[in-house]
C-alpha cells in the first residue's frame, strides 16, 4: 500500500481516478489542470459550474469528483485558493490534505484505484514536495495511490 511512483503520462493512467490540484478561481489555464481541461472537458465544465455557484472559501479543501463518458473519474482537488506566477506559495497544505482525504474516501467506498501527478501542488503552486509527499504517505498509508512522473 501507499505511494507507487510510475514513469508515464498521468492522462494515460490505467487507474480509475485521476486527481489533480485546482484553484478556487475557476481557472484551469496551465500545468496539469490545462491538460485535464483539454482531455476531459466535462471535468472542466463541472469545475466551472461549481466555482460559479460556490464561494471561493467554501471550495478550498473540497474534492469534486467528475465521471467522464469513458468511465474515468477526475478528482478536482481544491488545494489552492488563487493562482499566479509569483514566487510565492499557492498550495494550501491544509486544503490539499482535506481534498486528498475526501478523494481517498470516495475511492475506497467504490473500490477505485487512484493516480496523481508526481509532485502535486509543487510545480506552479510552489509547494514543498517533502511536505506534500509526507502528507500523501500519511493519507494513503493504507490505500494505494500511483504518482505519475513524466
Amino acid at each position: 500500500m501507499g505511494i507507487q511512483v510510475k514513469a508515464g503520462d498521468l492522462l494515460q493512467a490505467a487507474e480509475h481516478v485521476i486527481g489533480h490540484q485546482v484553484n478556487c478561481q475557476g481557472v484551469m489555464g496551465s500545468g496539469v489542470a490545462k491538460s485535464i481541461r483539454a482531455q476531459f472537458p466535462e471535468a472542466y465544465e463541472a469545475y466551472l459550474e461549481l466555482c460559479s455557484r460556490t464561494s471561493n472559501e467554501e471550495l478550498l479543501g473540497r474534492c469534486q469528483m467528475v465521471q467522464t463518458p469513458d468511465g474515468k473519474h477526475v478528482a478536482n482537488l481544491f488545494g489552492q485558493f488563487n493562482y499566479g506566477r509569483q514566487p510565492k506559495l499557492y498550495t494550501d497544505y491544509d486544503a490539499l490534505r482535506q481534498a486528498l482525504s475526501q478523494l481517498k474516501g470516495y475511492a475506497r467506498e467504490r473500490g477505485l484505484t487512484v493516480a496523481l501527478p508526481y509532485q502535486i501542488g509543487c510545480g506552479l503552486a510552489n509547494g514543498d514536495w517533502s511536505i506534500v509527499e509526507a502528507m500523501i504517505n500519511e493519507i494513503f498509508e493504507d490505500y494505494e495511490v500511483t504518482l505519475y512522473r513524466l
